[in-house]
């Protein structure tokens, strides 16, 4: 039998009981006395009787102690933290995770190639209030044209030379019903466990999001991002890494397809794996010269978005589709980081304050409002979006006992 005194509680093994039971030491002597047949074979039964007793009070102190030990490790996350650090409890897993977790599949697809397709995300009656709300505000639509071109003349990206690219933003603070497809992007049950996933719980838009479109002719767009910066060194605002079992990026982005791309028909294009490269990306291949074999042009279907690391080298091939492209860029950072300005810019050159326009806040839901806090670490009272989109949860709240302490000291809620 073993001791539980390893479980870190007070036992007594089979030894310790023999030492300490007087009746089974009495016994013990009498039965192997000189005394006649019949009483040595009384005590002997009678011992026999008292080490069962003792073996048994063993046995189930030790099941006793086992079992309140498996019940310790079976209790509630947020018991289980509740001798943690308290950065560990805010960065533990939200309530759901466990059933609306990432496949092993696209995890796999994710860590070896630096993006993955997620399927049929959003249905025709969303592609239509998308398409319905972009044909409203076209008179908004720029077009990149000279000096605002994305690629040198005469090149493999360059189009038809004349055509550019066509950008569109701001359809966050729209009128409703306008703004509500876009807005729905942010806390969207097929999207948020890869958030929750590649990014982490408290995940917040980084940059203002954009409406890509490309007529036939339209030029590409030069390779870029990267996980190495032109001098060599390590590009660690984009940067992706597996740690501890753990998938993370510092800027992930959604590929919004809001209309069909064949294979061949140009768009958007990725080196594959190249999030892991340890070497400059040659300018051959951002100009997409040379081994263009590598670079990859998925076929997706309207409604289909691909996530994607930007510490991918990835771009924009040619439009030679026979419509006009669209597609929408969103960027998203861990709660603690920021890229992007536009969360935390009122203009000031040296003391930005979190200022997203009014108009993009007013009437978004508690999901998609938490998604747009500027850069702070969970533990300090951050609302995140439940894993399956339903509603928020504040993963740690913040003890009141240091909130406290941080109005005495900082005269301010937090530090």
């Amino acid at each position: 039998v073993l001791s539980v005194d390893g479980w870190g509680c007070r036992g007594r093994t089979p030894r310790d009981s023999r030492r300490r039971d007087p009746f089974r030491r009495s016994a013990r002597s009498v039965a192997s006395s000189k005394a006649p047949g019949r009483a040595r074979a009384m005590f002997r039964t009678v011992a026999a009787a008292l080490a069962r007793r003792s073996a048994r009070h063993v046995v189930d102190a030790t099941e006793r102690r086992f079992s309140r030990f498996d019940a310790l490790r079976r209790c509630e996350a947020s018991d289980a933290f509740a001798g943690m650090c308290h950065d560990a409890r805010a960065l533990g897993p939200l309530p759901g995770d466990a059933e609306h977790a990432v496949s092993d599949v696209d995890k796999f697809l994710f860590d070896t190639n630096g993006f993955v397709v997620v399927k049929d995300v959003f249905s025709k009656d969303d592609l239509r209030a998308f398409h319905d709300a972009i044909d409203a505000h076209a008179h908004l639509i720029h077009e990149r044209k000279g000096q605002l071109r994305l690629t040198a003349a005469k090149t493999p990206l360059s189009g038809d030379g004349k055509t550019g690219r066509k950008d569109l933003a701001g359809f966050l603070g729209w009128q409703k019903p306008h703004c509500d497809p876009f807005r729905s992007v942010l806390a969207h049950p097929k999207l948020v466990p890869y958030l929750h996933e590649l990014v982490g719980p408290g995940y917040r838009l980084d940059h203002n999001p954009l409406l890509i479109m490309q007529d036939p002719g339209a030029e590409g767009f030069e390779f870029h991002g990267g996980s190495t910066l032109d001098s060599g060194d390590w590009n660690h605002p984009l940067g992706y890494d597996f740690r501890h079992g753990k998938m993370r990026c510092n800027l992930l982005a959604f590929a919004v397809h809001l209309t069909d791309v064949e294979e061949g028909d140009g768009g958007f294009c990725i080196v594959r794996g190249s999030h892991k490269s340890n070497y400059v990306c040659p300018p051959s291949i951002k100009r997409y010269e040379e081994a263009t074999e590598h670079s990859y042009q998925p076929a997706v279907n309207a409604g289909d978005v691909v996530v994607f690391t930007e510490a991918t080298t990835h771009g924009t091939l040619p439009w030679r589709g026979a419509s006009q492209r669209r597609n929408l860029i969103y960027r998203f950072s861990p709660a603690n980081i920021s890229y992007g300005r536009g969360a935390m810019d009122d203009g000031s050159y040296l003391a930005p304050a979190p200022n997203w326009p009014p108009s993009y806040l007013e009437g978004m839901s508690e999901a998609q409002r938490c998604v747009m806090a500027p850069p702070y670490h969970p533990r300090l009272n951050r609302v995140a979006v439940r894993n399956d989109a339903s509603g928020v949860v504040k993963p740690a709240p913040r003890e009141a006992h240091k909130v406290d302490f941080d109005r005495a000291v900082f005269k301010a809620d937090y530090f």
